[in-house]
């Protein structure tokens, strides 16, 4: 179990002060982190936001909170909470302090692990369809691929053409041809791993195809949610 972790960001959103409990939930050692911007460690569909609302701290001193996604050096990602001040006193535009929480569960209708959950369960329901219909009539080979990529972000592991072919029945070539496709049309990238730089090619979802489809997620939980109560 992870425990809460605390850095200190310097003016240029640099990591200038961190403490054991935040290299623990990095799995790294402080050398591989002091130095480093704040958004060089989150993940890229959360940079924005997070941007936005250090931009907003400076500005008017008001703390926040927010719940985002820190990416390791191996690829693998974990969900926080932040929960982010600036320090009083001193001179120039102020040093930051945030506490870093883990997020282990939560019940909340649009926390994490019930996306994860919505997400699992479109694709439990397309495996299922193969009672009804023949697998090689339902063709939408693209929506598999974009599912595949964000259950393997949620759960920390990197997915690799190999891996998706693997996990939707596919030849490698075909699969590649899907991957192919989708980075023309800006909803994935590949994935840079630091510290693995020598394994086979990673991809992930852009920030943006990120951001559409949790939104989409969290309709589908809407959706799941009014009819559990209907039922209830």
């Amino acid at each position: 179990m992870f425990q809460a972790g605390h850095v200190l960001i310097d003016e240029l959103g640099r990591l200038v002060s961190i403490d054991r409990g935040f290299c623990a939930i990095m799995q790294a050692e402080p050398a591989m982190l002091i130095g480093r911007a704040v958004l060089n460690v989150t993940a890229p569909a959360d940079r924005a936001e997070c941007g936005v609302a250090i931009a907003h701290l400076r500005a008017t001193h008001t703390p926040f909170r927010i719940s985002k996604r820190f990416i390791r050096d191996n690829g693998t990602l974990v969900w926080v909470v932040n929960s982010v001040s600036m320090v009083e006193g001193g001179d120039g535009p102020g040093t930051i302090v945030a506490t870093i929480d883990p997020i282990v569960a939560s019940s909340e209708p649009r926390a994490p692990a019930r996306l994860l959950d919505c997400a699992r369960l479109l694709v439990t329901c397309r495996e299922d369809r193969a009672v009804v219909l023949d697998p090689a009539l339902i063709t939408d080979t693209a929506w598999d691929v974009i599912l595949a990529a964000y259950i393997a972000e949620a759960e920390g592991r990197a997915i690799s053409v190999a891996g998706l072919a693997a996990a939707l029945d596919l030849p490698d070539s075909r699969a590649g041809r899907w991957i192919d496709i989708l980075l023309g049309k800006g909803i994935i990238e590949i994935e840079i791993r630091a510290a693995d730089a020598h394994s086979a090619k990673a991809f992930r979802l852009t920030g943006d195809a990120h951001r559409r489809l949790e939104t989409h997620l969290a309709k589908v939980n809407d959706l799941q949610s009014g009819r559990q109560r209907l039922s209830a």
